[in-house]
């Protein structure tokens, strides 16, 4: 039993449009990663300064320059550029159950002011999707499938899925899905002016739900039905500029290919049909036949060109709506493959496969090619008509996107183009005409405020520019003088990137090394990291490195045993005036430490220096400090009092905390939380006192606003305005606004107060109600009932709420009141902070349980059928799957009692609350405002004995907010930090009392689950592996290089082709159009630095295929074993020459450095090279022997001591060998057909024996073992996607005596998993020296590894994934627990999940009891449901307590604890 998890979200992206999805003003990116997660970003602007942008080499020399003491010489200033960068911003991302092959927009009645999205899926289902302002989230509105018609238009079909497409006419009259075997759906859209159209039977009935008359039925037709010429469609589209829906459909009546070009060419040919959907009847309007074989792919242009554009391999066509045709031939191949009449360009050279195109202005069309190029198409216009096509090269900027583009969003509004790759990262492009820039910039000099208008627009790029290099270039002033070359396109536009989203994929292959850093002072608690060989067009070749947790350098330390907290402030004199701040009023002047008994203050400088001469109160413990009025006063609070100091240390104010209640003991401040003006304070027997400040005497006052309640928690922050507006406060829909286009429905009123903010106190009654209150006025500003049921949204109710709403509500468990059970979840912690970098910031609502659970809600408008005339605001849960509670003892026994406590049914008694506040004398959540740029929430994990490891809670502008440990489990407190030496750091406390002071690393990304960084080669990386002895990695890469046969014919080979001879292997290479294959070496990479220490080129068509690191033994005698670097290669000539390869042994020696280079101190030592008569594609080490799969055979050589290897025993294997694994003596291989392979092998004698094999199909492109106790699985990965479950079983009748492998299960993942690894698993939540950073082989840390092993792997689709096995208790309670989630929550547009993971599973998979693999995806959406529904999941989920559940999720999350 197994459960299958992405421990990282794919980033390779596969579909995106442009629609105005979330409001009708702004334009948002829709963007599909690897076919299964959908993210919404918007358009921000933000602001950037630089110097421009430099090489690598003038970085450098600038350098050298700058460490020369002896320089003098002129000194250039140069000149500080503001640009204005348009980013993308994330907004919400969903995982979908389903593979997504279409996505398009359409206009819906519901709102044809904004855009709903329609996706379509590899299962023959189309979603309709839309935005929820109720929710701030998606939801499903309508569901249209067609399986049946699928599965009959697949017995005849070669995978069709792979030719299915989605398009939508322009006009929103239609959509339509081709699928399976020519089969097309459509989808009639309804429109306000279309009803009196439709007879009687089919007017829409206005009595109907609103989700019912969007569509009219949809049918499904053959392609023979449209025109009975169609068969084999290649592409199709809809067209503009015509009033019925009109499709011009490519296909191809025969067949052809390059073999039979001579005989049987020029097959395709195109139609364009105009529908009549009422009918279901088409009209052909034009046909174009004779066209190239060689066509792909069809594209719709608008006006003023029109008509069809058409891309082949070799050449373009465009054909008009009169059916005029006219082709450009790109290069020479044109010609010999096609007798189509074509107009000669070939000497551009150009390859068309994997090419893209985007309309950008009028006659102006983009083409992207595979390679990333871009080129400009110019239509040379004669009224209407295309008289021709010219080509233009955009030269300067060919390595902007750097591959091949899967899919293309154009913005011409802002004028912004996005690119979505799978093998680069997503680029977001702005382009300019620069004349036009330099006019408008020269007219626009006096505006000095735009840049501060929230409406980003054309004009603010045209001021500014729209990227570092918006200096106009002496080409522009040419073009604006009308100079020569004014005329030609490719020197008009101006093309810059503005924004990346990072993709780490396709992955190949992967290793796992320990963490090895130049920088001897970064500290993280990853030992290791999985470093993946990501293979892309060379250009984006390179690495990617994943880390669990996030770095830090440290930059300095201090010693203090018995530091519990500490906390710095900033102070400066009451008479500074705030015009003449400097950065040294940012810049931290004390740290105060709390102990058990006392505090310590120290003046923070080069050294810490304990001050003594002040009035600081140092006898008693701290519980929080901070700043008010502007940095002119320190609030120190201690248990029993608050105390003001000024700039100096000398009191100026004295509150004692007075018994209120009279009784015998006297309360203690267990909590409080500091703002400009404001002190908020919570004692032991649950009172909260608010102290407000006076901005004239410059002293707190006692308010009476919280007397008489008791309170869990609190907290001072600042919210938006606009979530609470004031009663008439300006008329909203008649205010005068500035004219702008895409905001002309925004009043300045609502504008203003958006940006404004106001003081608010955040409280948590004993009842487990949320209150906002207004601290101007002491107003009650929200409430919210029980909110420690942490239902999805937080809103209150109200009577306008229609029904539908109410029911689709209650299904979501949105509404907190839908049951009344209840619950011991008890809310102990409430932040409210802004997350994210210097690009953007959002503020969410944190909350901490007490059973140490983390639950983020961001704040919303809600709309206007919602709200109400004082409240517009409503809480969002963000999905968190990262457990953060501890283990505890307590919570099974409570699990198991039927009896409740009294506090459960009220509020909670005095003892009660006392006993929980000694339990957290100091808070949790740490908000840090600037760490590095970043502003995150630190959650701390030493508040009791069993406590998790700490997290931070961080967010980027691409990412939602998101749980990575940090530092271990040994931090008490944590502070924000920033000194002279120390920009923008923090410091933290840990439990040894060691103080270190840090600043996050930036080398890496967190826009991952998995901090991570890419190392970018320019090259190809097929295979990596890790060298422990050296700490070293090896690589295998490989270039482009011209074809060449030379050394074909140095070996004779029996199974070459005798007719063959040297003097064809003489390949004109005078052309810039010749064939290219790979060259590959192999490099010796350092860890420290990234860089290449070493290099190792072999010969001209050789690329090393397998990396390993193996262990061979190297004297008979002894059984000595010397570990070393094995490398098997293949030698390519194209398919009229046999293939071989050879097999290297390298080892790694040390040697002396260069000088100045300390990280070159390795090199690689080729020790033996072997002719294998055969590709080898795979290696590895069994009892000290190598195993090399070569050709169809598997051969295992000995090493002897005179480094020659001895063959000692072989096996025919009859297929491609892609994958060999070993454990001590048995081995697991797979081929590229029939499955894998178990077999043995002995030594005495030697010999190889097959035990059993897999019989079906399978495509393997990994493998491995996995280790549950004593019993062993094999997982088997495939090129579907698809994960097998694999045991060998002789005792099993079913497998004939063993010859047969027993198919456990069969899942589907949806993405290609091209290397796995078999790595420990470990579960020891409660043992907090497993966080430490002193483990060693003999800790409690190794100990409990050995008894499970779990598989590690990464996929094409650039994410980490992991196969973990789990106990039979275990998978029966969380098996039922994924049923529950299944059926009762609702899934994004209306997919089935279960149906999801057992897609094309064959019905042969046996055992016992045939169980599916568990999907760690969605029962890991078990802590994000709200207690009711988590409730009710346990209570159907068999016998056993709450925290059974949790402490299988607590396994499952912290299995890869130690990496």
């Amino acid at each position: 039993m197994q459960v299958y998890r992405d421990i990282t979200a794919p980033t390779a992206i596969t579909h995106c449009v442009l629609a105005a999805f979330i409001s009708s003003d702004n334009q948002n990116l829709i963007v599909i990663k690897s076919a299964s997660l959908l993210q919404i970003y918007q358009f921000v602007a933000h602001e950037s300064q630089d110097l421009g942008v430099k090489s690598d080499a003038e970085i450098q020399s600038q350098w050298q320059i700058e460490n020369n003491e002896n320089f003098i010489g002129d000194i250039e200033i140069e000149q500080s550029k503001t640009s204005i960068l348009t980013k993308l911003e994330l907004i919400s991302e969903y995982s979908l159950s389903g593979s997504v092959i279409g996505l398009s927009t359409v206009k819906t009645s519901l709102d044809e002011s904004r855009d709903y999205l329609l996706i379509a899926f590899e299962s023959a289902k189309i979603s309709l999707i839309g935005w929820d302002e109720n929710t701030n989230g998606v939801m499903t509105i309508s569901l249209h499938y067609y399986e049946k018609h699928l599965f009959d238009s697949m017995l005849n079909a070669d995978k069709p899925e792979r030719d299915s497409f989605l398009r939508t006419d322009p006009g929103n009259f239609c959509s339509c899905l081709k699928f399976g075997r020519d089969m097309f759906a459509f989808l009639p859209i309804r429109r306000e002016d279309d009803e009196e159209i439709f007879n009687n039977d089919t007017k829409v009935d206005h009595q109907m739900e609103p989700f019912t008359r969007l569509f009219y039925p949809s049918f499904v037709i053959s392609a023979t039905m449209l025109d009975e010429n169609i068969i084999n469609v290649i592409d199709a589209t809809f067209l503009y500029q015509y009033r019925e829906p009109t499709l011009a459909v490519l296909y191809q009546p025969k067949r052809t290919w390059i073999g039979t070009i001579d005989k049987l060419k020029d097959t395709t040919a195109l139609i364009v049909v105009a529908l009549d959907l009422y009918q279901r009847a088409s009209t052909p309007i034009l046909s174009v036949t004779s066209l190239p074989y060689d066509l792909k792919s069809l594209y719709a242009l608008p006006a003023p060109i029109t008509g069809t554009l058409i891309l082949g391999a070799n050449e373009i066509i465009h054909v008009d709506p009169a059916g005029r045709a006219l082709g450009v031939a790109v290069n020479a191949a044109a010609f010999e493959s096609s007798d189509f009449e074509l107009n000669d360009r070939s000497f551009l050279e150009i390859k068309l496969e994997g090419s893209q195109l985007a309309h950008l202005q009028n006659n102006i069309v983009l083409l992207i090619l595979g390679s990333g190029e871009l080129q400009l198409l110019e239509f040379i216009m004669d009224g209407r008509t295309v008289e021709g096509i010219e080509i233009h090269s955009l030269e300067s900027i060919e390595k902007l996107i750097g591959s091949t583009v899967s899919c293309i969003a154009a913005y011409p509004q802002k004028r912004k183009i996005f690119f979505g790759s799978k093998e680069a990262d997503g680029v977001l492009l702005g382009w300019r005409k620069l004349g036009e820039t330099r006019v408008k910039a020269t007219l626009a000099e006096t505006e000095e405020t735009a840049i501060r208008d929230k409406d980003y627009d054309d004009e603010d790029e045209d001021i500014y520019g729209d990227s570092a290099s918006n200096d106009v270039t002496k080409s522009a002033i040419d073009n604006l003088n009308g100079e020569d070359g004014q005329n030609e396109p490719s020197k008009q536009f101006s093309f810059s990137i503005h924004d990346e989203i990072v993709n780490h994929g396709p992955l190949t292959n992967m290793a796992i090394g320990s963490v090895n850093t130049f920088d001897k002072s970064e500290v993280t608690t990853s030992k290791l990291e999985v470093v993946g060989a990501r293979a892309g067009d060379h250009q984006t070749g390179g690495l990617s490195i994943f880390r669990r947790s996030i770095s830090a350098s440290v930059i300095g330390k201090v010693f203090i045993p018995q530091c519990l907290a500490l906390w710095t402030v900033k102070t400066k004199s009451r008479n500074t005036k705030t015009s003449s701040e400097s950065a040294l009023d940012q810049i931290d002047k004390y740290l105060i430490v709390s102990m058990e008994d006392e505090s310590l203050i120290f003046e923070i400088g080069k050294q810490f220096e304990e001050v003594r001469n002040s009035e600081f109160d140092t006898k008693s413990p701290t519980v929080s400090v901070g700043s008010i009025f502007d940095g002119t006063r320190i609030v120190q609070i201690c248990p029993t009092d608050i105390r003001v100091y000024d700039s100096e240390l000398q009191i100026v104010q004295m509150i004692p905390i007075e018994n209120e209640e009279n009784t015998d003991e006297e309360p203690e401040v267990v909590f409080a939380s500091v703002s400009e003006n404001a002190v908020l304070i919570l004692l032991d027997n649950g009172c909260a006192i608010l102290y407000k400040g006076d901005s004239e005497t410059l002293e707190l006052q006692e308010t009476n606003s919280f007397k008489g309640q008791r309170y869990t928690a609190g907290t001072i922050t600042s919210m938006s305005k606009k979530y609470f507006p004031v009663k008439d406060k300006a008329p909203i829909r008649k205010t005068r606004k500035r004219k702008r286009p895409q905001s002309s429905k925004t009043d300045d009123y609502a504008e203003r107060i958006s940006s404004e903010s106001e003081y608010v106190c955040i409280l948590i009654s004993s009842t487990q109600d949320l209150i906002i209150y207004r601290l101007s006025d002491n107003k009650v500003l929200y409430t919210v009932s029980h909110v420690n049921d942490l239902p999805m949204v937080i809103q209150p109710l109200h009577a306008e709420v229609n029904s539908r709403s109410v029911l689709r509500r209650k299904s979501s468990g949105l509404i907190p009141f839908g049951k009344n059970r209840e619950n011991k979840c008890q809310i102990a912690e409430v932040v409210h902070s802004a997350l994210g970098d210097d690009i953007s910031r959002q503020n969410y609502l944190i909350f901490r349980t007490m059973t140490n659970d983390i639950v983020i809600y961001q704040p919303f408008i809600i709309s206007s059928s919602l709200r109400t005339e004082a409240v517009h605001l409503a809480f969002r849960k963000v999905e968190n799957p990262i457990i953060t509670r501890a283990k505890s003892e307590d919570l099974e026994a409570e699990g198991n009692s039927t009896s409740e406590s009294p506090s459960r049914h009220g509020e909670e008694t005095l003892q009660e609350l006392k006993t929980r506040a000694k339990l957290s004398r100091f808070q949790r959540l740490i908000t840090l405002q600037d760490v590095t740029g970043f502003s995150v929430v630190c959650f701390l994990g030493e508040a009791t004995a069993n406590s998790p490891e700490p997290y931070w809670i961080i967010k980027t502008t691409k990412s939602m907010p998101k749980l990575i440990p940090f530092m271990g489990g040994s931090t008490r407190y944590l502070s924000a930090f920033n000194s002279m030496s120390v920009d923008r750091g923090f410091i933290y406390a840990r439990s040894n009392g060691e103080i270190r002071i840090c600043q996050l690393s930036r080398d890496f990304s967190y826009e991952t689950s998995w901090p991570s960084k890419k190392i970018v080669m320019d090259e190809d990386v097929h295979s990596i592996a890790y060298f422990p002895e050296t700490s070293m990695y090896v690589l295998s890469v490989s270039t482009k290089s011209p074809f060449s046969t030379q050394g074909a014919f140095d070996e004779k080979d029996e199974d070459s082709n005798a007719e063959l001879d040297e003097s064809k292997s003489e390949i004109p290479q005078d052309s810039n159009f010749c064939a290219m294959t790979e060259h590959g070496s192999l490099k010796l990479v350092s860890p420290i630095s990234w860089i290449t220490v070493d290099t190792f080129e072999f010969m001209p068509n050789e690329v090393a295929l397998t990396v390993k690191m193996v262990s061979l033994q190297v004297s008979e005698q002894s059984k000595a074993r010397r570990q070393y670097m094995a490398v098997g290669t293949g030698i390519f000539y194209g398919e009229d020459l046999p293939a071989k390869g050879y097999v290297y042994i390298f080892e790694i020696i040390e040697i002396v450095p260069e000088p100045g280079k300390p990280e070159h101190n390795h090199k690689l030592k080729l020790i033996v090279k072997e002719d294998a008569r055969g590709v080898v594609s795979t290696l590895c080490d069994v009892e000290g022997y190598l195993l090399a799969a070569q050709g169809q055979k598997v051969m295992v050589r000995a090493l002897r001591e005179d480094n020659s290897f001895l063959p000692v025993a072989f096996m025919d294997m009859n297929m491609y060998v892609t994958e060999a694994k070993c454990i001590r003596n048995v081995i697991l291989m797979g081929d590229i057909m029939k499955s894998v392979w178990f077999v043995g092998f002995s030594e005495e004698p030697y010999k190889m024996q097959l035990f059993g094999k897999d019989l079906q199909r399978v495509e393997v492109s990994s493998a491995d073992f996995i280790i549950n106790s004593e019993q062993v699985h094999f997982v088997v990965a495939d090129a579907n996607k698809k994960i097998h479950i694999l045991q060998y079983d002789p005792e099993d009748p079913r497998s004939v005596s063993g010859q047969l492998l027993i198919r456990k299960s069969e899942f589907y993942t949806g993405h290609v998993i091209e290397s796995m690894t078999m790595i420990p698993k470990i579960y020891a939540p409660n043992d907090s020296k497993l966080a430490t950073n002193d483990d060693g082989p003999g800790s409690s840390l190794y100990s409990k590894m050995g008894e499970q092993y779990m598989c590690l792997g990464v996929t094409t689709s650039g994410n980490l994934v992991s196969i973990t096995p789990i106990s039979e208790t275990q998978y029966r309670r969380l098996f039922l627990v994924q049923q529950q989630i299944y059926e009762r929550t609702d899934h994004i547009a209306g997919l089935n999940p279960r149906m999801h993971r057992s897609m094309f599973s064959k019905e042969t998979v046996t055992g016992s009891a045939t169980r599916a693999m568990l999907d760690g995806n969605m029962i890991f959406k078990f802590p994000s449901l709200n207690i009711d529904r988590q409730l009710d999941i346990i209570e159907r989920s068999g016998k056993g307590g709450e925290s059974e559940i949790w402490d299988y999720f607590l396994e499952l999350d912290r299995a890869l604890s130690y990496m």
